[in-house]
């Protein structure tokens, strides 16, 4: 019987061939390959061009190369090379980039706001900061009207009544600053209805705009509800104050003491001369604070102009900074009529309104 030869583990011997005249013979000989069946890709075996060509070299690295280096290391460059490796590594870079960003701008500001807050309501910070803003006693303001409380009737009805084409509303607008013609146009856009809405005006309904007057003329007509804001009280208190000096219209435009006034101070005097006596009357009678009640879906509702200094009872707040304030230390409490973006009085803007 003849014997064979195992072809499993025999070596294989390849030359090339010199007498072929094919298509892709060379004058250069081929290199030779001695190597087990089943170690090389069927790409090493074919003489072509690219092998022999030096202008082909930087394009892939040697058999020489690739047969010293260990297998592990051509098992990583052969996954690291592939396409589909390269459209996850750009996925998962994305995603990683994305969970920073929000990390960064979304929920680590939001974890800090609450934390701050949860500070700032602590009773052992007020131990440590030697005690809050508001709880001394609050002196007693003339001509200012602290705190109201607003009619329930006034209220949105939690189901619409039978009959009626819609539930009623009430709808709270800010800083009209004397602009009747857009406050009008405001109000078409609502579809604001006197016999079935309500109007509440947050401070500054006056001042800076061109019809002032009309503005007050507008709430009054619509029995609406205000509270007191920073311009109010400026003009309030200048025309008590030429009340009480018998100051006329025709006043110098200087203080006793001989200096100018700012061009502010004359516009809002201006402003209290021009209003009649029924005006400014309906606005002394704006409290500071309006104590809505309590709405569906929102809790207890307050509106005020400026903001409230959280911990102090509505009665004991101050109301300077009511009509004022535009931030609050999270630890002592203190408000502040300053902006400031940064630091601890960063999250308080949000929680003024």
């Amino acid at each position: 019987m003849a014997a064979y030869p195992d072809s499993e583990s025999q070596p294989f011997d390849y030359t090339s061939d010199s007498d072929d005249d094919g298509l892709y013979s060379s004058n250069t000989p081929a290199p030779s390959y001695r190597l087990t069946r089943f170690t090389r890709p069927l790409v090493d075996y074919v003489r072509n061009e690219w092998q022999t060509s030096a202008k082909y070299t930087h394009l892939s690295p040697s058999s020489h190369d690739r047969s010293d280096s260990p297998r592990w290391l051509q098992m990583i460059l052969s996954i690291v090379a592939a396409p589909r490796f390269r459209r996850y590594v750009l996925v998962y870079l994305s995603l990683l980039v994305s969970c920073f960003l929000g990390w960064k701008f979304v929920l680590s500001p939001r974890l800090q706001e609450h934390a701050s807050l949860l500070r700032a309501l602590d009773p052992n910070v007020k131990q440590e900061v030697g005690g809050w803003f508001g709880t001394n006693a609050l002196p007693r303001f003339d001509y200012i009207v602290q705190l109201r409380t607003l009619d329930p009737a006034l209220l949105p009805a939690e189901t619409a009544t039978a009959g009626q084409p819609s539930q009623r509303r009430l709808i709270v607008i800010g800083d009209v600053h004397g602009c009747k013609t857009e406050l009008d146009r405001l109000l078409d856009e609502v579809s604001f209805n006197h016999e079935h809405d309500h109007l509440i005006f947050t401070g500054d309904m006056i001042n800076k705009g061109p019809d002032s007057l009309g503005v007050v003329d507008l709430a009054r007509q619509y029995s609406a509800s205000c509270v007191r804001g920073n311009h109010e009280d400026r003009v309030l208190l200048l025309r008590h104050e030429m009340l009480t000096s018998n100051s006329s219209v025709n006043a110098s435009l200087g203080d006793p003491n001989g200096e100018p006034f700012l061009p502010q101070d004359t516009q809002e005097r201006q402003l209290a001369r021009e209003l009649t006596d029924e005006q400014a009357e309906w606005l002394d009678t704006c409290p500071v604070i309006l104590d809505v009640g309590q709405i569906a879906n929102m809790g207890q509702v307050v509106v005020v102009h400026a903001g409230l200094v959280p911990g102090v009872d509505l009665e004991k707040q101050d109301p300077y900074s009511a009509m004022n304030m535009r931030t609050v230390d999270l630890d002592t409490h203190v408000p502040t009529i300053q902006q400031t973006p940064i630091g601890s009085l960063q999250q308080s803007q949000g929680h003024l309104s």
